[in-house]
């Protein structure tokens, strides 16, 4: 079979997916591919006169000791002897194929991934897309991008800031709200600041539990509003989550990235778009 014969062959077999063809010509197809893709590259490793291998060449001849999926994805197909697997599991080349880390899948599988979401396949997409503006190699690129991850980390306490503030104001208050309602030096220093109640006598409050149930008159008040009210506010929360909407937490996100697109213009803008929004 002749290199361009080869050719046609996988181009037949990529566009197969969007014509009316028979499942046993797909399947043949399918089942040939890997002996195609060696066809090509030992074409591509010969010389074109009298199909010798090239001596003089600078790089070595490309070996291709297993094709794992050949040109295109395929399913797993038991009933039609798939190569990849032997009584329902993979074989030992098939297995060895499989890419362990996010730098060696390919980039349909990084878009793929960076669409869903996952940080690190949108790092890797970052590094490719700068590989191929500054025609510099992997590990160099590595280094630009983290220069690019420290760049849109600037200001990032400030931004978190009203987290933060949320987050020591719930702990203290949970915390704080102990002692207000059981301790009885907090309770008699709380009331005299912002009750005035009358306390009722020492025998009466000889216990935890009876200082609690003294000061339970006026903390009832505070303590069940602020449950209702967080309770309102985490309603409201869910249904802005279901509309898709986050004003402060979008509004950031949304300024850093502008911002980080600004500092690198030669870089795709959706690329490092993704990548601000989850680094």
């Amino acid at each position: 079979m002749s290199l361009y014969h080869s050719i046609r062959s996988m181009s037949s077999l990529s566009s197969a997916k969007n014509k009316m063809i028979p499942r046993n010509h797909l399947l043949a197809a399918a089942r040939g591919r890997c002996s195609v893709f060696e066809m090509l590259q030992r074409s591509l490793s010969t010389s074109p006169g009298n199909g010798t291998t090239r001596a003089s060449s600078s790089k070595p001849p490309i070996k291709v000791a297993f094709v794992a999926d050949g040109p295109n994805d395929y399913g797993y197909l038991p009933e039609e002897g798939d190569p990849r697997f032997t009584n329902n599991k993979p074989t030992l080349e098939y297995a060895k194929c499989m890419p362990i880390c996010f730098s060696s899948m390919r980039h349909e599988q990084i878009l793929q991934l960076s669409a869903d979401g996952v940080p690190e396949a949108r790092a890797e997409a970052l590094v490719r897309n700068i590989m191929a503006v500054d025609e510099i190699e992997y590990e160099e690129a590595r280094i630009v991008m983290e220069e690019i991850r420290e760049a849109n980390g600037e200001n990032f306490a400030v931004h978190h800031l009203p987290h933060g503030v949320g987050l020591v104001g719930a702990i203290v208050a949970g915390i704080a709200s102990v002692p207000l309602v059981f301790y009885l030096p907090s309770v008699e220093r709380f009331n005299d600041a912002y009750v005035t109640a009358e306390m009722p006598d020492k025998v009466d409050l000889e216990t935890w539990l009876e200082v609690g149930s003294c000061s339970w008159s006026w903390m009832e008040p505070v303590l069940g509003e602020a449950s209702f009210l967080l309770l309102a506010a985490q309603f409201a929360r869910s249904q802005m989550k279901n509309l898709g909407i986050r004003p402060y937490t979008n509004f950031m996100r949304e300024r850093r990235a502008d911002k980080l697109i600004s500092l690198y213009p030669k870089y795709d803008s959706t690329i490092l778009g993704q990548f601000s929004r989850v680094h």
